[in-house]
């Protein structure tokens, strides 16, 4: 399970730098952002992963502001957005990862990478999409 969570968490920092300067997939994907090892599995979870966002990108962007009550996605921190989409093609996507699991992942990826008063909101959204995807 660690793997998965690296995975998660590359990811997250390709998509970070695709929504922030703009990085082209093949740039993101060399992985030159993770200064540490990476496994295989690694690399492919977190291809599977921005691929799959940046395909579904304006998708999954409607989706954040039907469920965003009042938030403009402008006003949504970069890491907040890339762990919404992240989580979203996720729960969408990966019918094998429970959407507890990913909720679960995503909270634990805004307290490494944002802060604690995040969480809540980042819940309240993830939750509010599972309900609907996941009746």
């Amino acid at each position: 399970m660690a793997s998965r969570h690296r995975g998660r968490v590359l990811a997250l920092m390709g998509l970070y730098q695709t929504d922030l300067v703009e990085a082209s997939l093949k740039d993101v994907l060399t992985f030159a952002y993770f200064d540490k090892p990476t496994s295989q599995e690694e690399r492919e979870h977190a291809t599977f992963l921005i691929k799959g966002v940046v395909d579904n990108w304006e998708k999954i962007d409607t989706i954040i502001k039907e469920n965003s009550n009042n938030w403009e996605l402008s006003r949504i921190s970069i890491v907040n957005r890339s762990i919404l989409r992240l989580s979203i093609f996720s729960m969408m996507q990966e019918e094998w990862t429970p959407p507890a699991v990913i909720i679960d992942e995503a909270l634990l990826l805004t307290r490494e990478y944002e802060s604690e008063e995040s969480v809540g909101f980042i819940n309240g959204i993830l939750d509010s999409i599972k309900k609907k995807l996941h009746p």
